[in-house]
């Protein structure tokens, strides 16, 4: 990211992070790379941190990594609040104050990410270094890389000959290509400055563009070929998740051609060597075979030799070492031995040949698997996948809160007046809405939504079977308690009529849901996600942990299925299981 990228992306997203909480922290698996997990308003967010890179938001989820460095970032940061952010001058360095700890992003080459306390003494850094300018170490006060000074006058001229206004302005070439500047001499520099300080003033204004340049960069103008963005962050993310998937990729490649050329040679080597021992047993067998069919000529050699030691001979011009102390037919026998040694050796030999093609072949599987799971873990999520969600058979899409922030945030801001509110008859539910896009849902619909109120309910944590679910309409929903009273964060007043399903049956079908994106997880009812595909799980309350769970149902739909890359989504199936559980069926059609 340039300086012109950050500020963009500042300008867009300061209030969007300020007020955050930092719920966890991972790093991004094969990269330099870190995930800020953040609780932002009632929802979730994902802010990829990449020092000497990137810094934006992102819709996909990605491999992540709990290293020993990510154990010591959430004792630093985890549970703080973003409470101001600000970029360092006119440097690609953004400070973001987290509570009493400060994150410091350099986003130039080499940068770091360093993590200070309020004093600015580093207690964590991506690298500790003695540069030349400054050091990284702990304990010491950080300090920024120094500016790059601007080009001398002198430097200036040479540069416009060579026409590299990108050095002399410090913005990208592409950006110079895109507002189409030009300069050979002092008065056309000063009018592509001006240009570009006008472009700054937009850009902190608020009004610029948000366009993506597929493969090639992102810029706050439109130019040729350029795909115009909701937003500067939704340009930046799909650009550089389109760049680390080929990173990665390209580094499998690299991992997979290197160990096949290992296992290659060692592979051909042992080839040869059983070549070998199978040519010298054969070899050995001839000659048992030849003293045996010309046992007169040796038996002759042996009493007429004289010797007392194995003398070399040629029989049938072949050459043969005879041992006078030994009668022809264990002469004949030793060579026998000899060979059946060798053969056993090949045996050996063919083995480990096994042995070793077993090897390529798990690599190869291994790789695969690699590659699936960076298909499946940087599928785009919709936004209603922040939700426990499902899309019922006659296809509304129903949303239930996950916490108490989120109940409130879907009755306030997602709850319309036709849509259809759900609620389980006990304390302790989320909430639930059926949104009908004005039409009218049938009664397996109501049913479908009901099963995601039942069995994200308290009453699963309590192991019932079955629970009464009762609907509403949104208008009947109001977050003003009568006069006199308090409503708690995540409640709400029903008016009017409540339309009860009985005995609603606490069983959740979890599936698999293919897409132009790729897989995905679903909940529902069994009937529901069974119109929908033919590979799901259902669960009941019951004794497994979630993570222990999860672990069962990839490992089952990769043996009875042979679906690669579901380690990626251990993840997303464990935030769908209700609590602890057991699996009740399993369903996998060919």
């Amino acid at each position: 990211m340039s300086y012109i990228d950050l500020l963009a992306w500042y300008t867009e997203n300061k209030n969007k992070l300020e007020g955050c909480r930092i719920d966890n922290i991972f790093k991004i698996e094969g990269l330099s790379a870190y995930l800020l997990k953040l609780y932002c308003r009632g929802e979730y967010k994902n802010l990829v941190l990449e020092p000497g890179k990137r810094i934006h938001f992102t819709k996909y989820e990605r491999q992540k990594d709990s290293t020993a460095e990510v154990t010591v970032l959430r004792e630093l940061l985890r549970d703080r609040i973003i409470k101001d952010t600000s970029i360092l001058g006119t440097e690609r360095i953004i400070k973001i104050l987290a509570s009493e700890k400060i994150i410091y992003l350099e986003l130039l080459p080499r940068g770091l990410m360093v993590i200070t306390d309020e004093n600015n003494r580093i207690l964590f850094s991506t690298e500790y270094k003695e540069f030349k300018d400054r050091t990284i170490k702990l304990g010491l006060t950080y300090t920024p890389p120094p500016p790059l000074n601007p080009p001398t006058k002198e430097e200036i001229e040479k540069l416009l000959k060579k026409g590299n206004l990108s050095r002399i302005l410090g913005i990208p070439q592409e950006l110079v290509e895109a507002l189409k500047l030009h300069a050979t001499n002092e008065q056309e520099l000063e009018e592509s400055k001006k240009k570009v300080e006008e472009l700054l003033r937009k850009i902190s204004s608020g009004n610029f563009d948000k366009c993506l340049i597929k493969d090639t960069t992102v810029l706050p103008v439109k130019t040729e070929g350029c795909i115009e963005m909701e937003s500067y962050n939704d340009a930046l993310d799909e650009f550089f998740t389109a760049e680390e998937k080929s990173l990665i990729k390209s580094e499998i490649d690299k991992k997979l051609e290197e160990e096949r050329k290992k296992l290659e040679k060692t592979i051909e080597e042992t080839k040869k060597q059983i070549e070998d021992y199978e040519k010298k047993a054969e070899e050995l067998r001839s000659i048992a075979q030849i003293i045996v069919d010309n046992y007169e000529t040796v038996n002759s050699l042996l009493s007429q030799s004289g010797k007392r030691n194995p003398f070399k001979t040629t029989i049938n011009g072949m050459e043969v070492e005879l041992d006078p102390s030994l009668s022809v037919y264990k002469n004949s026998s030793k060579y026998f031995d000899m060979a059946k040694e060798y053969v056993e050796k090949a045996k050996k030999a063919r083995e480990v040949l096994e042995d070793l093609q077993r090897k390529m072949r798990d690599l190869e599987n291994q790789i695969l698997e690699r590659k699936e799971e960076i298909i499946v873990a940087s599928r785009k999520k919709e936004w209603y996948e922040k939700y426990h969600w499902t899309i019922t058979r006659n296809g509304f899409l129903v949303i239930a809160g996950r916490d108490v922030d989120q109940n409130e945030s879907i009755v306030r801001k997602l709850l319309e007046d036709k849509d259809i509110f759900f609620h389980s008859d006990i304390q302790g539910a989320a909430a639930t809405v059926l949104k009908t896009s004005g039409k009218e849902p049938k009664e397996e619909d109501l049913l479908d939504a009901a099963t995601i109120s039942a069995c994200y309910s308290k009453a699963w944590k309590a192991g019932m079977a079955a629970i009464d679910v009762f609907w509403v309409y949104g208008e009947q929903v109001s977050k003003t308690p009568p006069s006199g009273e308090y409503l708690k964060k995540g409640s709400f007043m029903i008016y009017g009529k409540k339309n009860y399903i009985k005995n609603v049956k606490l069983q959740l079908a979890i599936g698999l849901i293919k897409s132009e994106e790729g897989l995905k997880v679903m909940t529902g009812s069994i009937d529901n996600v069974s119109s929908k595909t033919d590979t799901y799980v259902v669960i009941s309350p019951g004794e497994d942990d979630p993570s222990k769970l999860a672990d069962k149902i990839i490992k089952y739909f990769y043996e009875k299925f042979g679906i690669k890359g579901l380690r990626a989504l251990k993840e997303d199936i464990i935030r769908e299981i209700p609590g602890k559980s057991r699996l009740l069926m399993k369903k996998i059609k060919a």
